[in-house]
């Protein structure tokens, strides 16, 4: 077993350090409503270590809504936590250090948006015609913004097809949220009724 370990680590060490960085990036608390110098710093080195932040990362940060489709388009919804940001951010600037990503982060006012994109009927009326909401240890919590787009399901980057949804960019203060569950509960103009439940505690 000692001999297989040894062998692990020689010949996987970039997921050796992935596995390192996923587990202290995701300790047992998740979602971070504010961020410390440490987490920021965890942050930092998330983004940076591995040349950016994998998709197996931000894969944790998306979830399906498979309740709530039009043919092959599914409604998916995204969380950018500030901790996400500061990872991305961190991962694509040049000659960025911990220390800098500290002073430019720390107590700096930031939000956590939430991405929406609703597919549910061919030629979607107007944005803003689908019902949102959200609710927390059974409270509504109510969107500092709420951006309303025409959405089509993307067939490749030159797809100009008609609208079958809309998506919703929605921000949120971050004291405002903890990491207990988050429900959204949507509301479509054909009488589509969906509820998902976005687990905070698994993210940070």
């Amino acid at each position: 077993m000692r001999d297989y370990l040894q062998l692990s680590l020689r010949t996987c060490p970039k997921v050796v350090a992935c596995s390192i960085a996923l587990l202290l990036a995701f300790p047992v608390w998740g979602y971070d409503s504010a961020l410390s110098p440490g987490a920021i710093r965890d942050a930092y080195f998330l983004g940076s270590r591995l040349g950016g932040v994998s998709p197996d990362l931000l894969n944790r940060y998306a979830w399906s809504i498979g309740e709530l489709h039009e043919g092959t388009c599914t409604s998916r919804a995204r969380i950018e936590t500030p901790f996400l940001q500061v990872a991305e951010y961190s991962g694509s600037a040049l000659n960025y250090s911990s220390q800098a990503a500290v002073k430019d982060f720390y107590e700096r006012p930031m939000v956590l948006r939430i991405f929406l994109d609703i597919c549910y009927m061919r030629q979607a009326p107007q944005p803003n015609s689908v019902n949102i909401k959200f609710i927390q240890k059974k409270k509504e919590v109510f969107p500092i913004a709420d951006t309303r787009e025409f959405y089509a399901e993307p067939i490749n980057e030159y797809s100009d097809l008609p609208s079958n949804g809309e998506r919703a960019i929605i921000e949120f203060d971050p004291a405002k949220l903890d990491s207990s569950t988050l429900t959204v509960q949507i509301n479509t103009p054909n009488g589509q009724r969906v509820e998902a439940e976005f687990d905070l505690s698994s993210i940070r």
